[in-house]
């Protein structure tokens, strides 16, 4: 595995945790599924017209289905993700579902009989502590979090790993259409879920802006998860890209000004251990 798919999944990771951010911070002022609908339109329409203008083939039956696959995972996920955020603690919500998301590659990677190098392993259990200190757990939140946000944070996470899982199924010559086949997927079914559960899809002009943000960082963040991917091992790019509550954690001190912790700091220190360990093991 290259230094480039390090970089692409490092990439992604910053990419997932910005996007993650603008989407709840949209969703206090208004619906999950909502905001969620507006992102996700934006980049449908972004994608489309990038691969209009190029000249990749359209993309096999087989890319089409796992592609759907990941589109409605990733409907479900980022629902439950924002719908969490909005409920409990951003940096409490974050850590829960990333370590739940970061399960499921690591295991299909292991079960399709990926061997990593043994320090691997020990930088993957790095990543879960890391992830959960960085998201300050351990410390006391004056925003509660109640168990109905817990389960929606699991339900992301659960959500992420099939995008994670899915897309790495893809043809590494597909191009962009992975992403169109997705967002062809989670475009209605995030509108679908919307309008039976609150009956519209109204977003606060106020966080526009801020809802378009997080689904095309989001869509970015899934290209360059596909770029990393066709590159390195399932199980370690996974494990790399989980690590996106880092940049989550960091707009919310530098922008909301919340306070860095020590067992955050502690958190760090451990997510730059995990990557030297997992960037090792990809080399090994």
């Amino acid at each position: 595995m290259s230094a480039m798919v390090i970089i692409w999944a490092l990439s992604a990771a910053l990419m997932y945790g910005v996007a993650d951010y603008f989407g709840g911070r949209a969703t206090k002022v208004s619906k999950a599924a909502a905001v969620t609908f507006l992102g996700q339109s934006t980049a449908l329409v972004l994608i489309a017209a990038l691969i209009m203008f190029g000249d990749t083939p359209v993309m096999s039956t087989n890319d089409w289905l796992w592609s759907g696959f990941a589109g409605g995972g990733g409907a479900i996920a980022l629902v439950a993700f924002y719908q969490s955020m909005s409920l409990g603690s951003m940096t409490v919500v974050a850590p829960i579902s990333a370590i739940v998301g970061m399960c499921s590659p690591v295991v299909v990677g292991l079960l399709q009989g990926e061997r990593p190098a043994p320090v691997a392993y020990l930088g993957m259990l790095l990543a879960v502590v890391a992830v959960a200190l960085v998201g300050d757990v351990l410390d006391h939140h004056d925003l509660p979090t109640p168990l109905r946000a817990i389960v929606y944070a699991v339900i992301s996470g659960l959500g992420f790993g099939v995008i994670f899982v899915c897309l790495a199924q893809t043809s590494p010559d597909a191009g962009l259409w992975p992403l169109l086949g997705q967002r062809l997927v989670s475009v209605p079914t995030v509108a679908v879920v919307g309008l039976l559960g609150v009956g519209r899809l109204k977003v606060d002009r106020r966080v526009i802006a801020l809802a378009m943000l997080s689904g095309v960082l989001d869509t970015t963040a899934n290209g360059l998860y596909l770029l990393a991917i066709h590159g390195g091992l399932l199980s370690l790019v996974g494990v790399i890209t989980a690590l996106y509550p880092v940049s989550t954690v960091g707009l919310a001190i530098t922008v909301d000004h919340e306070k860095l912790h020590k067992s955050q700091i502690v958190g760090l220190v451990l997510a730059a251990a995990s990557l030297a360990m997992v960037g090792y093991a990809s080399n090994a």
